[in-house]
C-alpha cells in the first residue's frame, strides 16, 4: 500500500512549499515542457502545489491521490477534477493522458514498478517529474546518525531522480533554479517527524539523533538545486518490458 500522508496534511506546504519566485520558475519550465500536451494526470497531487498552477495554465489536469486530507487541502485551494485512487490502481482508460506528472511518489511506494506501469499505460507521450539535483545533505545526516545508533528504515521504492539511473530521461533540464534553504526550517520539519521515513523511528532514538543534528546545522544555510526530468513513455516501456 502507498504510503498515505493524512497525518501531515495540515503540514505539508508549510514544511515542502518552494518560495514564490522559486515556484513561478519551476512552473514557467514545466509548462514550456508540457507544451503540445493537452491532458494531464497529476499521479500524486498532494495538496495541489503543481497541479493549481499548471490548471491556471490552461491544462486539462486531473489530479489522483491516496490522502483524503491532501486532496481536501488541494480543494481547498480551487484543484478542480480530484479523485482518490491508488497510483497502482489508476481508474483511467488507456492513454487517457497526454502527459503525467510524477513528483516524489515512486519512492513512498514499494511495487514501485506497478506504479510506473499504470502511469504508463494512461500516458500518451511523456513522464515529467520536478526533482532536487543531489539528496538533501540534513537528511542524510539524520538517517546516517540513526544507523550509527543501529536503525535502518526500510527503503519502499525509489525517487524520481533514481530513476533516471535506470533510464536515460529524453530531456534533463538542469538546474532550474537553485533555492537557499534555512537549516532551522529542515530541522523543525525533522523535530516535527513530517517526514514518512521518520514515522517508525522510536521516540527516543529520535530525540537523541535530533540533538546532534542541531548542534551541527542549527543557523547554517544550505543550497539545493531543482531539475525537470521528462521521459517518452516509449522508453519507459522498454525498460519495464526488459524486466
Amino acid at each position: 500500500m502507498p504510503v498515505s500522508f493524512d497525518r501531515v496534511a495540515d503540514i505539508y506546504d508549510e514544511t515542502r512549499g518552494l518560495p514564490p519566485q522559486i515556484m513561478k520558475k519551476v512552473v514557467a519550465t514545466l509548462t514550456n515542457e508540457l507544451k503540445g500536451c493537452k491532458t494531464i494526470l497529476d499521479a500524486g497531487v498532494g495538496t495541489g502545489r503543481f497541479a493549481r498552477p499548471l490548471q491556471n495554465k490552461g491544462f486539462e489536469l486531473v489530479g489522483i491521490d491516496i490522502s483524503e486530507k491532501m486532496l481536501e487541502k488541494a480543494n481547498e485551494k480551487g484543484v478542480k477534477n480530484l479523485h482518490l485512487a491508488d497510483v497502482r490502481h489508476l481508474p483511467f482508460r488507456d492513454l487517457s493522458f497526454d502527459a503525467t506528472i510524477c513528483n516524489s511518489v515512486l519512492h513512498l511506494i514499494e511495487d514501485w514498478k506497478t506504479a510506473l506501469r499504470e502511469i504508463i499505460r494512461v500516458t500518451r507521450h511523456v513522464l515529467v517529474s520536478t526533482t532536487y539535483g543531489s539528496p538533501n545533505p540534513i537528511h542524510e545526516a539524520y538517517e546516517e546518525l540513526l544507523r550509527k545508533r543501529g536503525y535502518a528504515r526500510r527503503k519502499l521504492g525509489i525517487s524520481e531522480a533514481e530513476l533516471k539511473s535506470f533510464v536515460e530521461p529524453t530531456r534533463f533540464i538542469a538546474p532550474v533554479t537553485n533555492i537557499q534553504v534555512s537549516a532551522d526550517k529542515t530541522l523543525n520539519m525533522l523535530d516535527e517527524k513530517a517526514c514518512s521515513y521518520q514515522w517508525d523511528v522510536p521516540n527516543h532514538l529520535h530525540r537523541s539523533v535530533m540533538t546532534d543534528l542541531k548542534a551541527c546545522f542549527e543557523g547554517k544555510i544550505y543550497y539545493r538545486d531543482i531539475q525537470i526530468l521528462v521521459w517518452k513513455t516509449a522508453a519507459l516501456k522498454r525498460y519495464l518490458k526488459a524486466l
